[in-house]
């Protein structure tokens, strides 16, 4: 390569003529003017294929800075609404670890906010705009909680958290786009609808034990033997859903009898705008830091957690697909979503006629049986994982009718033993 420096209009350029004959102009120093945010003068460096091109690019990068305001500060662009959310979107999940929480305010913003406000300009949004949307919601939530319909879209019931989301949109359109107001500051958000305290489902006796009549009953296929020691382990050691399907085989501890929690599965939501599909991914870490635990179950529950992880790798290698370590991998060996599981339970309930409690169902009868027993809560606390005594009290007090009754029981020998005194 050959390299000159040669004169143009008063300036040094340099000119650069590679071995194929190909030639470029640089020119450092060229001056745009003063930032108004640093006080500095401000220079680049123009490159082009002419000395013409060179003027043009020059002309262009002068244009460019006044048009961003005299500085080199950057600045995001906006037109509408939907733009202004995208971007403070980008800067949100830079802050934000938890993929439930993305996933919610996603919702936040593909469901409620960019549908009601998205093509508006954000300069033109008044106040009395964002009080009518959110008095709608508030008034759809409240009939919602009045008619026992809280899953229908449009009935949320975080009208307040969609709000502050739209509140702090603005504020980021005030510090990187200039915007001069954000009318959410000024907007009273109505109280939340309060709904009565549902009861928490559970299997007492008999249910229970009709229900574990039912899996017997069932063919005896691959698909039926998953679901059966789904139910079963679960039952038997109050794990979530997505704590069981996130286990691999390395995680059960035959000779002390254990079950090693230590991850989750969850539901990453797609990017439509990027055409990412959404997915199953593994999160390496249980819901919260009391969520890492060891759970003692029956050491034949183990067994046949075992034998099915081995069954589904005599699969792959007949289908010479690699062997996995998770114990319930798709027939792919990837991570199995919950969902085809929860349709198949929640069909199975109605058949053999009990309500549609979901997993949770297991979890919620496995507190009961143990308080009922006579377990403590602390024992109950760290065997749910809960990072609190008072969530595992205010959570289970209600499914310990023996433990209600027990307590009656000692008041009344109390009582007995006093009068015995008198």
């Amino acid at each position: 390569m050959q390299i000159e420096v040669i004169e143009y209009k008063g300036s040094k350029v340099k000119k650069k003529i590679k071995q194929n004959g190909a030639i470029s102009y640089s020119q450092k120093g060229v001056y745009l003017g003063v930032d108004v945010k640093t006080g500095k003068q401000v220079t680049t460096t123009i490159t082009a294929r002419t000395l013409k091109e060179l003027d043009r690019k020059s002309n262009r990068a002068k244009l460019e800075f006044e048009k961003n305001g005299f500085t080199k500060k950057e600045r995001i662009e906006v037109h509408i609404l939907e733009d202004l959310a995208e971007a403070w979107y980008r800067s949100y999940k830079t802050l934000v670890s938890s993929e439930n929480t993305l996933n919610r305010v996603r919702g936040y913003l593909d469901n409620y906010i960019i549908p009601k406000f998205g093509d508006f300009q954000p300069q033109q949004i008044d106040a009395s705009d964002v009080q009518l949307w959110v008095t709608e919601m508030a008034n759809n939530a409240r009939d919602a909680v009045d008619k026992g319909k809280l899953n229908k879209k449009g009935n949320a019931q975080d009208f307040g958290a969609m709000a502050h989301k739209l509140s702090d949109i603005f504020d980021f359109g005030i510090t990187h786009c200039n915007l001069e107001k954000n009318p959410v500051s000024s907007i009273k958000i109505p109280p939340k609808p309060k709904r009565n305290k549902e009861r928490v489902m559970v299997l007492h006796d008999e249910d229970l034990a009709k229900w574990l009549l039912y899996l017997t009953t069932l063919p005896n296929t691959r698909g039926n033997r998953r679901f059966k020691i789904i139910c079963e382990t679960l039952l038997c050691s109050a794990l979530r859903i997505n704590e069981l399907l996130a286990l691999k085989i390395s995680d059960l501890d035959m000779e002390h009898s254990e079950i090693s929690v230590s991850k989750t599965l969850m539901w990453k939501n797609p990017d439509k705008k990027l055409g990412i599909k959404g997915k199953v991914i593994c999160k390496p870490t249980p819901k919260s830091d009391a969520g890492f635990r060891n759970v003692s179950v029956p050491l034949e529950v183990l067994e046949r957690l075992k034998e099915f992880h081995e069954e589904m790798n005599r699969y792959f290698e007949s289908h010479d697909l690699p062997k996995s370590e998770l114990i319930f991998p798709t027939i792919y060996g990837a991570f199995m979503c919950d969902r085809n599981e929860r349709t198949t339970l929640k069909k199975r309930l109605i058949e053999v006629g009990l309500p549609d409690y979901g997993f949770h169902l297991f979890r919620h009868t496995h507190a009961s049986m143990l308080l009922n027993a006579g377990a403590n809560w602390k024992e109950l606390q760290v065997r749910m994982g809960h990072k609190s005594i008072t969530t595992t009290m205010d959570a289970y007090a209600e499914l310990a009718p023996k433990r209600k009754v027990e307590a009656v029981n000692i008041y009344n020998a109390k009582m007995k033993e006093l009068k015995q005194l008198c």
